[in-house]
Formats: C-alpha cells, sequence, structure tokens
C-alpha cells in the first residue's frame, strides 16, 4: 500500500508564482493548484529564523515559547502555499487514510524551482491539527534527478562510517579530537552492541581520504567540517585541508568523483556544520547535498543551519542507531529529530537536517543479525576481508545479479571448516559468476553510449539504468546517467522553447534556449536565443512606442523608433507610428510658427505634411490660407526624412519652461529615500520606505516596473549601459536587477543594512556602503575587496576613471579601488551624507548633517570651498558638465550653486527632507527624492541666478 504523498513545486508564470501537482498521493488522484510565495522574503528572514532555532536549545519554562511563533509563522506561511486549493484536500485524504491503516503518511518533496530549495520545508506548520509535520511524519527531498533505484545493499554489521573531520588554517579551528568524541559518544550504544563502527581518516587531505576509501569497505560517510558556495559556478563546497594545512576547497562534483573511487560507493553521506561555523551552512549543504545525490549517491544527510554540539549528538545517535536496526533513511532521520527532541522540551533544532534522497527507494541497507561484535577500529588502513560462509556440504551461492554481501571479520575459521579443493571450486565459481557479470554490465555500457550518441535519451537512460540497479559504481555509469537525463530533459526544454517562439513567448523562448545552449548537443541553441532576444527586444520597444503615441508624446515615439533601427531596422515603423510621429511634430511646428506670426513658415511645414499625407488634419486648408498671406522672406526648412531609417524629430520652436520649473511629480506611500537616472534619461528609478524601488517613465511618469523588497529601500543606481539597477535595503542585502524585466539577476547578502550603491563606471563591479564597504563582480558576485569602517557607511562613490572610490561615513576618505589603500582622510563634524566626484576626478563634494557642503581637492583633501546650510545636508550632486553643485536639506529645500560654491542660482522646495539628488544626464534638469513621499523632475536650464 502507497504510504507517500509527493508533490512536486515547480516555477508558475510570473515572478513569485508556484504551480504545486500531486504526483502520488494515499488517497488517489493528481490534483494540482498554483500559489504565490515571496522566496525573497523568506530567505531574508533565515538569518532570524537560524537565530531562534539556536536559541532555543537553551530550555525555557512557558509551554510554547513566544521564541517560536517566527518559526510556527514561517511554517504556517509554508504550509499554506504548499497545500493549495485540492492539494490540500488530497493531503488531509491521505493522511486520514494512513491514519485508519495505522501507518504514517511520508511527505516526499521534488522542488523544480532551484530557488526553493533553500526555503526551511521542514517547518511545515499545519494550523489545523497544530503540529509540524516533520515531527509527525517522514520528510523528504527528492532531488529532480535521473531516477534509479539501486538494490539495498546486504550488509552483516557493523554499520561501516568512515570519520572525516577538516580544520585547515585560515578557517575557524576546530577541535579534531573533540569533535570526534563527540561523535564517538554519540554512538557508544550501537558502536557496543556490534552494530556501528567508525573509522577516522588520518588526514583530511584529498590523498588522505582518497587512500581510506580504497581501504574500504564503507557504507557512510560522515563529514565534519567548513563549506562555502561558489557563486560563479553555482555548486557548493566543502573545506579539505591540503598538504600545508591550509584549506582546500573541493566542489561537490569533485567530492562525488572522490566518493566514486570507495566499492561499494558509500550509500549514505553525512554533512555535519562544525559548532564554530558562522555562515554559508545553508548555501553549503543545500548545495552540496543535492549535487552529491544528483551525482548518484543514494541519499545525504546535511544541516540546513548551524547545529549546537547536543543537538548533532542526539541526531548522530539516533539516527545511526534507526538505520543500525534496519530502519529505512526517512525513518532514521525522523528518530534523529527524536533525538533532538529529548534535549529540551522548548528546542526547535529539530528543524534543520535535511534528508535528500535520489530514487524511490529509501531502504539503503539490508542488515541480517551480527556474528559477533564489532570494535571501534584504531587501524584505520587495515583492509578488511570479506566474510566466508560456513559450510555445510555445498558451497553457498549468490544468485546472479544480487548484491554484494559484506560481513565482519572473524578470522579463518570458517575456512578451517572446508577442504582446500571445496575452496577453490567456490572461489572458481565465484570468479565466473564475475566474469559473466562484469561482460553483461560493460555490454549495457557500451549500448548505452552509442545509444547517447545518437541522441536517443531514451533507450541510453533504460540500459544505463539496468546497469546501476545492479552495479551503481560502474564506471562513471552513474555521471553518463545523470548526463542522459539532463539531455533528456534539455530536449524537452528546446522542444517548449521552439513552440514558445513560435507563440511570441519570447520570455519563455529565452529561459528555454538559454538552458540548452550550455550542452554541444543543441548547438544552435545560442543563435535562437540571440533571435528571440533580438524580437522581444523589438516587442517591448514597440509597445513602448504605442503607448507614447496613444498619449500624444511624439518626440518620445520617434526616439523609440531610433531605437528600433538598432535593433531590426525594418521594425521601426510599426503602424507607420514614426511616419504619423513626424507629421504631428511637422503640424505642431506648424501651429507654433503661425502663432508667431512667420506664416510662410509655417505654409511650408503644412506642405511637408501633405506630401506624406494629403488628408492629414485640416494640414491643407491651412496651408491655403497661409498662402494668401505669404510673407517675402521664407525660412528654409529641411524637412526631415520619411521612411524605414531612423527618423529623427525637426527642432522645434518651443516655449522654454522657467528654471525651478516642476516637470514631473511620481509618489511612493512612504519617503523617497533615493532617486536616480538612467543613463539615457529616459527613465527614473526611485526607493522608498515603503519597502519598494521603482523605474518610471522619466517623460510621463508612468510606472514601468515594480520591484518588491522586504524592508526599506535605501539606495538606487543604474548601471553604465542602464540594462541593470543596483538597490540595497535595511534587509541587510544589495540586488542587482534586470531594469527591463524585474528579474533579480544577483543578491549580495551583508550583515547589516546597505545605506549606499555605486556602479563602477566600466559596469563591472559594484560598491556597497553598510558597516563597511565591498567591491564585489557584478556577473558572478565574487567579493572582490573589503575596507573595514568603524561606523556606518551612508555613500559610496567611484571616480570616472574607476580607480578611487569615495566612501561618507563619520568622515569621507578615498580608496584605492584596486588595493583599498587608503589615499586621502577628509574630516567632518558630525556624519557625511552624500560624495560625487567632479567629471575630471579632481574634486570631491561632500555634504554633511554637520549644515555643510563642501569642495575637495580630491589628490589631497585640501579645502576649496565651504557651503553653509541652515540645516543638515542630507545629499549632494554635481552636474554632468560639473558647473552646477546641487544640495538637499532636511528642511526641504533644494539649492543650485555655481561650481565654486559661492553663488546661489536656483532654489526649490519640497514638503519635506531631501534625501537624494541626481542630474539629468542632458544637465538639464534634476530629479529629487524626499520624505514627502514624492520624487520630482525640475527643469533647470542653465540655472540663472536667482533673483
Amino acid at each position: 500500500m502507497n504510504t507517500d504523498i509527493e508533490l512536486e513545486i515547480s516555477p508558475g508564470s510570473g515572478r513569485d508564482e508556484y504551480m504545486v501537482r500531486v504526483i502520488q498521493a494515499r488517497a488517489g488522484g493528481e490534483p494540482w493548484a498554483a500559489f504565490r510565495l515571496d522566496v525573497d522574503e523568506m530567505l531574508d528572514r533565515r538569518a532570524d529564523l537560524e537565530q531562534t532555532i539556536l536559541a532555543s536549545a537553551v530550555s525555557a519554562r512557558r509551554m510554547v515559547p513566544l521564541a517560536e511563533e517566527p518559526v510556527r509563522q514561517a511554517g504556517q506561511q509554508l504550509f499554506d502555499a504548499l497545500f493549495a486549493g485540492p492539494v490540500r484536500g488530497a493531503y488531509r485524504a491521505s493522511l486520514g487514510a494512513a491514519q485508519q491503516a495505522g501507518d504514517q503518511l511520508r511527505v516526499v518533496l521534488r522542488l523544480a524551482a532551484p530557488e526553493l530549495a533553500a526555503l526551511p520545508w521542514e517547518m511545515l506548520f499545519d494550523p489545523e491539527t497544530e503540529s509540524y509535520l516533520c515531527r509527525n511524519e517522514p520528510m523528504l527531498r527528492r532531488i529532480p534527478a535521473p531516477d534509479y533505484t539501486p538494490r539495498a545493499l546486504r550488509v552483516v554489521p557493523p554499520l561501516r562510517i568512515l570519520g572525516v573531520v577538516s580544520s585547515p588554517r585560515g578557517l575557524p579551528a576546530l577541535d579534531v579530537d573533540a569533535e570526534k568524541e563527540r561523535l564517538e559518544t554519540a554512538l557508544d550504544g550501537p558502536i557496543a552492541a556490534g552494530l556501528v563502527e567508525v573509522v577516522w581518516a588520518p588526514e583530511a587531505t584529498w590523498a588522505g581520504v582518497h587512500e581510506q576509501l580504497l581501504a574500504g569497505p564503507w557504507h557512510v560517510v560522515h563529514f565534519i567540517g567548513h563549506g562555502d558556495y561558489d557563486v560563479r559556478a553555482g555548486e557548493g563546497l566543502i573545506a579539505l585541508t591540503d598538504a600545508h594545512g591550509r584549506a582546500a576547497m573541493v566542489e561537490a562534483s569533485r567530492l562525488a568523483y572522490l566518493l566514486s573511487a570507495a566499492r561499494p560507493v558509500p550509500r549514505l553521506v553525512v554533512l555535519n556544520s562544525c559548532s564554530s561555523g558562522e555562515s554559508g551552512t545553508e548555501e553549503l549543504f543545500s548545495g552540496t547535498a543535492a549535487a552529491l545525490v544528483r551525482s548518484g549517491v543514494s541519499a545525504v544527510a546535511a544541516m540546513q543551519f548551524t547545529v549546537s554540539d547536543e543537538a548533532a549528538i542526539a541526531f548522530a545517535q539516533g539516527f545511526y542507531t534507526a538505520i543500525a536496526n534496519g530502519r529505512r533513511i526517512d525513518e532514521a532521520a525522523r528518530n534523529g529529530r527524536i533525538s533532538i527532541t529529548g534535549n529540551s522540551r522548548s528546542t526547535l533544532e529539530w528543524v534543520t537536517p535535511v534528508l535528500y534522497v535520489r530514487g524511490s527507494e529509501t531502504s539503503l541497507f539490508t542488515l541480517t543479525p551480527p556474528r559477533g561484535a564489532a570494535r571501534l577500529r584504531t587501524d584505520p588502513l587495515h583492509t578488511r576481508e570479506p566474510e566466508r560462509p560456513e559450510s555445510s556440504g555445498e558451497p553457498e551461492r549468490q544468485p546472479e545479479g544480487a548484491a554484494p554481501e559484506i560481513r565482519a571479520t572473524e578470522g579463518p575459521a570458517a575456512d578451517a571448516k572446508m577442504s582446500d579443493e571445496r575452496v577453490a571450486e567456490a572461489r572458481a565459481t565465484e570468479a565466473a559468476r564475475q566474469e559473466k557479470q562484469r561482460i553483461r554490465w560493460q555490454d549495457l555500457y557500451d549500448r548505452a553510449g552509442a545509444a547517447l550518441q545518437v541522441n536517443q535519451y531514451g533507450t541510453a537512460i533504460e540500459l544505463l539504468d539496468s546497469l546501476l540497479a545492479e552495479e551503481p559504481g560502474f564506471r562513471d555509469a552513474a555521471a553518463l546517467r545523470e548526463t542522459a537525463g539532463h539531455r533528456q530533459q534539455l530536449a524537452s526544454v528546446y522542444r517548449r522553447a521552439q513552440a514558445a517562439e513560435s507563440a511570441g513567448d519570447w520570455v519563455t523562448a529565452i529561459r528555454g534556449y538559454t538552458l540548452a545552449q550550455a550542452d554541444p548537443a543543441f548547438a544552435d541553441a545560442g543563435t535562437a536565443r540571440r533571435r528571440c532576444e533580438t524580437r522581444q527586444r523589438v516587442a517591448e520597444l514597440q509597445v513602448g512606442m504605442r503607448k507614447h503615441a496613444e498619449a500624444g508624446n511624439w518626440d518620445v515615439v520617434l526616439e523609440f523608433s531610433a531605437a528600433l533601427a538598432a535593433v531590426d531596422r525594418n521594425a521601426a515603423n510599426p503602424g507607420g507610428l514614426a511616419t504619423r510621429a513626424r507629421l504631428e511634430l511637422l503640424y505642431e511646428q506648424g501651429r507654433l510658427a503661425e502663432e508667431a506670426g512667420d506664416r510662410a513658415a509655417a505654409g511650408q511645414l503644412y506642405a511637408e505634411i501633405l506630401k506624406t499625407a494629403p488628408a492629414f488634419r485640416d494640414a491643407e486648408a491651412r496651408r491655403d490660407a497661409c498662402r494668401e498671406t505669404r510673407n517675402e522672406a521664407r525660412p528654409q526648412i529641411p524637412p526631415p526624412a520619411v521612411g524605414g531609417g531612423p527618423v529623427r524629430p525637426v527642432p522645434t520652436p518651443q516655449r522654454v519652461p522657467e528654471a525651478g520649473t516642476e516637470l514631473l511629480r511620481v509618489r511612493h506611500g512612504s519617503a523617497v529615500n533615493a532617486v536616480a537616472f538612467s543613463p539615457d534619461g529616459a527613465r527614473l528609478a526611485t526607493g522608498s520606505w515603503d519597502k519598494t524601488a521603482r523605474i518610471w517613465d522619466a517623460g510621463t511618469g508612468a510606472e514601468l516596473l515594480r520591484l518588491r523588497h522586504n524592508t526599506v529601500v535605501n539606495t538606487v543606481a543604474f548601471s553604465p549601459d542602464g540594462a541593470r539597477l543596483a538597490t540595497g535595503s535595511w534587509g541587510s542585502s544589495a540586488r542587482i536587477w534586470d531594469a527591463g524585466t524585474g528579474i533579480v539577476l544577483l543578491r549580495i547578502r551583508l550583515n547589516s543594512a546597505v545605506n549606499a550603491v555605486a556602479f563602477s563606471p566600466d559596469g563591472t563591479r559594484l560598491a556597497t556602503g553598510s558597516d563597511d564597504i565591498n567591491i564585489w563582480d557584478v556577473q558572478s558576485g565574487a567579493h572582490l575587496l573589503h575596507i573595514r569602517q568603524e561606523n556606518p557607511v551612508h555613500a559610496v562613490a567611484f571616480s570616472p576613471d574607476g580607480t578611487r572610490l569615495a566612501g561618507g561615513s563619520e568622515d569621507t576618505r578615498i580608496w584605492d579601488a584596486r588595493s583599498g589603500a587608503q589615499l586621502v582622510r577628509i574630516r567632518h563634524d558630525l556624519a557625511a551624507t552624500g560624495a560625487a566626484f567632479s567629471r575630471d576626478g579632481s574634486r570631491l563634494v561632500t555634504g554633511s548633517n554637520d549644515r555643510t557642503a563642501w569642495i575637495w581637492e580630491a589628490a589631497t583633501g585640501r579645502k576649496l570651498a565651504k557651503i553653509r546650510h541652515d540645516d543638515a545636508v542630507w545629499a549632494v550632486a554635481l552636474s554632468p558638465a560639473g558647473t552646477i553643485l546641487a544640495t538637499g536639506c532636511s528642511d526641504g529645500a533644494v539649492r543650485l550653486w555655481d561650481s565654486a560654491g559661492e553663488d546661489l542660482r536656483l532654489q526649490v522646495h519640497h514638503d519635506g527632507g531631501v534625501s537624494g539628488l541626481c542630474f539629468r544626464p542632458d544637465g538639464r534638469a534634476l530629479a529629487t527624492a524626499s520624505r514627502d513621499a514624492t520624487a520630482r523632475i525640475w527643469y533647470i536650464g542653465g540655472a540663472q541666478r536667482r533673483k
């Protein structure tokens, strides 16, 4: 009888949208449901949840400690999302059926969306029964990998565990002897009963572990040490030790390859975070564990949070004792949780273990009663000889294809009972069986390889599954099986991408082709992706073009046409919009010329319109009226081109607004902290206390994108090419977004609020200001430089050549942006709030809470000018030409000064303090952000002297 409810969670059609589907259920049926889950918000809470769990290890007297509430809330949030609609009905029915039969319902999760793997699903809390699922029912995560089911390994106890403790120099030190003693103490009972045997690798080097694996057999590998996550490779790492005692980081894929040296390959790996590890555990053991399982290890038990010593001991005791007594691996994990719960009535550390399983079989070992107690090994490289069965006449034979049986060492007593002839006969029979088996395995392997060569992935998978079911460690069959499965999946993805391209679903098509292009088998996927990206860009631009045409923004329509022509010349005039925009602008110029009394020029403009569109509005009547009162002096206005090429608007006589005129106002739900123009000046980005960053059309104020955060957004910055937007928030993270789609391209986690971000001029690096200054690689997220600060950093700015970085804190300093060497230190009376380099990098402007703005010589820190204000200066900016200095103050005033800071040119006001400033790239407009919940764009022109 099926005792599982197996759920597959996959991405939905939009951001934060997912679909859950019941693969199988005790109650039958395959219902599905869609749900929304803010994964970023859940991930941002991980650190707080980890602290809550660790703190719970301390005994509490309350029946339900208040500290448990964050865990319960997160668990209920996950439960309500996962068990949505009819899926909840299937779960309730399956749970009832299992309870009626006296069984446990096992919850199996297939996480098809990568970002879901880092979520703490073990916290799932059922509000109806007021219970955590993993405490009542076995729970495991099934990795979406090629699904084959090797037979359970027949083992006569003891279960042999190879322990590895790695404590390299340069990482937090581990007490190696204490770590070993803890595990041995936890397993004292099973060891004494002959059920478990622990052998410690004498060295945690690659060579030392390799040598020890060859001296097996080993059923389990138990690793204690440090880890990390390689963002560039997207792969977990563990820290072994090199020959000099330093850290040797080993990727999960190489670790799996190392483990394949053992015969048989260990069925179980346990990854235990060290008691002193502060960071990286959630990424290490989600990434590494999943990769090991995908590479062929049957099961991996890992710790998703830092774990206390007491909980680690309790888990190992319950977990290994259950396995040694023949329990399934999922039952063993549940028994490990039970043991942890025995530490304290209030502990929540039973949430920390996570079980990853490959395939559908969770019985890893078949144990037969031991013939004698085993001992704790002290001779680590001593190899065990296979046990000989006792003879009662005929030699014992194993059925062909049966899994190997491993017995404890008992000496030569069994051989003594058998004559030399019978021993020789038994050995010859066994050798013949093994040779026949080897030939069969090689045949399966060769046929699978041939099928893979001709892209017959289904055939290759079937053959490799047969091989791996009999011998999981045969050559690189597991890796080949993964390749076949991966290519089969990519073939399906590729076909879906082709269908999406045909349907004009560019996002889905690009995603599919991007996945497929990594494999040489899909050589044209890269070309197809680029083709779809072009069509997507064309579609996006044409949508924007139509939107502005509907609003009558004809000059902007022509800008879109020029952008389209740069992408695809044939797409620059969709539906004649570019032509119409040109005609509308000509008509507007004609009307302006009429109003100015220049009827000759107006008539010429109307005549130009009629060449293209004889029935356009009343152009013909106006042309004729202008001819009647034609002026003698007729200005010759060169007409713009009409047709397929990029269309440029004719210079228009316009009424120039007065300096200080408000051109645009956009509103947030709360105070606006930051503002930034895109490099072309067409878009405006803002960050607010309402937990959003937004991108607006700088001409119309239309909201183009809303980027949701979990906390206040402090800072925003466009990349130099305008394709990306960086944001920093109180949630101790900086993010880089695709400025066109709103997709998160990179997330950078820090230990405190991010107050400032800045791209380097070449767009390859991002500087962040928080408690310290850090510089990151924009593509990989690699940490390039750390500059320690005594106080929080409120401003960062690269010099125009990218070689220097200014940071504003209690004082302002200029650093070498590559080495981190301090070049200049500038002191303020109070904290610096803003910093900006001049266009040539020779000057630095700063603002401060001490009611001043300063202009400094950037090379020496020499004071050039001091500008006094009535209130704290919260923001500063220099115009692109370097001729105008803008300051924003806590009293809501925005002031524009000459570049020397001597002459006040213009002053405008908000209704609240001004916290952000940014000049439009043409220097003729200034964007401001304010605590009055608005961002505004002001026309400043040449910033004439204030009257």
